[in-house]
């Protein structure tokens, strides 16, 4: 198993995010959960492995907060109303505050070994709401 990615993977995906966050639609959109789920297609297209090592491990207290389907996070509990995230074949709770779904997006991002730096841009837009 990779446990690093390689320098060209880690590129494209800081490209790939850097883009997302720069760009006027994402911005402009004020629902978390919108932004949120960009966010997690990005990780995932851009590193399919890396992505599926990062979530395999990320979940909370009581909850698991990704899966393959949907049943599994229903199973979890009636209200975390699960999406499926876009062009994936993951699902996520979503309703979480924005600060929760900071912690996933740092989780994620974290072991999928992307720059401080880019974490912090990312969190901008889920504490300043």
């Amino acid at each position: 198993m990779i446990r690093k990615q390689s320098d060209e993977v880690m590129q494209k995906t800081i490209t790939k995010l850097e883009s997302l966050l720069n760009s006027e639609e994402f911005k402009q959109e004020n629902k978390a959960v919108v932004r949120f789920l960009n966010i997690l297609t990005i990780l995932y297209r851009t590193n399919p492995e890396g992505f599926a090592l990062a979530t395999e491990s990320l979940q909370g207290r009581t909850r698991v907060y990704f899966a393959r389907d949907e049943g599994t996070l229903l199973m979890a509990g009636n209200h975390t109303k699960p999406k499926q995230i876009p062009d994936t074949p993951y699902w996520v709770i979503t309703n979480t505050n924005s600060g929760r779904k900071m912690l996933m997006l740092e989780g994620a991002m974290q072991s999928m070994h992307l720059p401080e730096e880019l974490i912090e841009q990312v969190r901008s837009y889920f504490t300043a709401n």
